[in-house]
């Protein structure tokens, strides 16, 4: 017999109290965050940009998996979602963790009036690809993404 998880989805907000204890959970997660630096000060500044949502996953209390993205307003008036790193914790995989936190973040993208959301993974990573497959996507681009260091910040 298959015993079924429940998965609860919350989106956090900048006023939310215990975003320490988030913060330390998902540096401490086995996932593949690209970047494990979270405090309550980058939630809180993140947060407070309008159109940016960072989207978390538990089951039975510990945090499963996390998203997050942006809103983009292009100048002629459209605006895009784009979804990043959509990241399931190892212990969690394979339970519709990411299936869940990805049409969450559709729905978060029409509530904000995207028009399109876009989300990407490296040619490599078949998982990622047949889950974004699976949703049906009206298009799938193609080539390379260029990455540029800057340096440190001036402000």
């Amino acid at each position: 017999m298959e015993i079924k998880q429940t998965i609860r989805l919350r989106r956090l907000t900048a006023a939310d109290t215990d975003l320490d204890e988030i913060a330390r959970e998902l540096n401490d997660s086995d996932s593949e965050v690209s970047v494990k630096k979270f405090t309550t000060g980058t939630l809180r500044d993140f947060l407070s940009i309008h159109g940016n949502f960072y989207l978390v996953a538990f089951i039975e209390g510990h945090i499963a998996g996390a998203t997050h993205g942006y809103l983009h307003l292009h100048p002629a008036g459209p605006k895009y979602l784009y979804i990043d790193e959509v990241d399931t914790v190892k212990e969690f995989r394979r339970l519709g963790v990411a299936s869940s936190m990805l049409r969450e973040a559709f729905e978060i993208g029409r509530k904000l009036g995207a028009s399109e959301a876009w989300v990407g993974t490296e040619n490599d990573n078949e998982p990622a690809k047949a889950l974004y497959l699976g949703f049906s996507p009206s298009e799938i681009e193609n080539g390379p993404i260029y990455t540029y260091k800057l340096g440190e910040p001036t402000n």
